[in-house]
């Protein structure tokens, strides 16, 4: 009788060892990203400093994927290396033909970059907002210091124009003129992206060419900046900016 009862439990342990060796695989096999970059990046300089927004269309295999961060790794041609990290993303959820007019609406939904998931097989593609962690922490201190001085002011019923005196109001104008690092010549770029089950990131190298012209059309954002800091400080009737953009063309390695 306990012969019978040995064999029933081995048999009963043999009918589970399907399922176990299916969960043991899927914990073993880890999703593969292929990421496929847009042909053009938008590169922007704003009070939210320097910038860079493309598409991307993202494929998961082997399993679905969880991405929780996506970085930017830039290279001048002189070796001089900016970081990036994602701060928002942006998809397009459909699009409206207007009758009456020629051509289509695109609904679009923008949110703060936190993750993304991917399932087994899909093709996802989304626009990418990319800033630099390093210049809007600075510019997130001095903008508060300055915002405290301002209230100061009003509480010692002196005119707001005398923040023009202040060190912060004028380390958040050379924060801005200092912050401008786009450079004619050629850029690398690294394309990281970090899936939660993975321990090395996923990456795709491509590169493009930023000419004087470029630059120039960018560089005109410095005093643009100045001039909303003058909005948003002193002077409320000054209009928003309209910040310039420089759309290029990228080549893959």
């Amino acid at each position: 009788m306990d012969t019978m009862f040995k064999i029933l439990a081995v048999l009963g342990a043999l009918a589970w060892l399907p399922q176990v060796i299916i969960f043991i695989k899927n914990q073993l096999i880890k999703p593969i990203l292929k990421i496929i970059p847009g042909n053009q990046l938008e590169i922007g300089y704003t009070t939210f400093g320097p910038i860079i927004n493309s598409n991307f269309a993202i494929v998961a295999e082997n399993k679905k994927a969880l991405i929780d961060k996506i970085e930017i790794e830039l290279t001048h041609e002189n070796n001089d290396t900016q970081k990036f990290k994602w701060k928002w993303i942006e998809e397009t959820l459909h699009v409206v033909d207007l009758p009456d007019f020629s051509g289509s609406l695109p609904t679009r939904k923008n949110q703060t970059a936190i993750a993304i998931n991917i399932m087994k097989d899909e093709l996802i593609e989304k626009k990418i907002g990319f800033q630099q962690n390093t210049f809007q922490s600075d510019q997130k201190k001095l903008v508060q210091n300055t915002i405290e001085d301002a209230i100061n002011l009003g509480k010692a019923a002196k005119p707001i124009v005398d923040l023009h005196a202040s060190k912060n109001y004028n380390d958040l104008k050379d924060l801005y003129q200092n912050g401008f690092n786009w450079k004619v010549g050629q850029y690398s770029v690294l394309i990281k992206v970090f899936e939660n089950s993975t321990k090395k990131p996923f990456t795709k190298l491509v590169s493009f060419k930023m000419t004087a012209l470029d630059v120039n059309n960018l560089k005109t954002n410095i005093e643009k900046c100045n001039s909303e800091i003058e909005r948003s400080y002193i002077n409320s009737e000054i209009e928003y900016p309209t910040w310039n953009w420089a759309n290029i063309m990228i080549d893959e390695k």
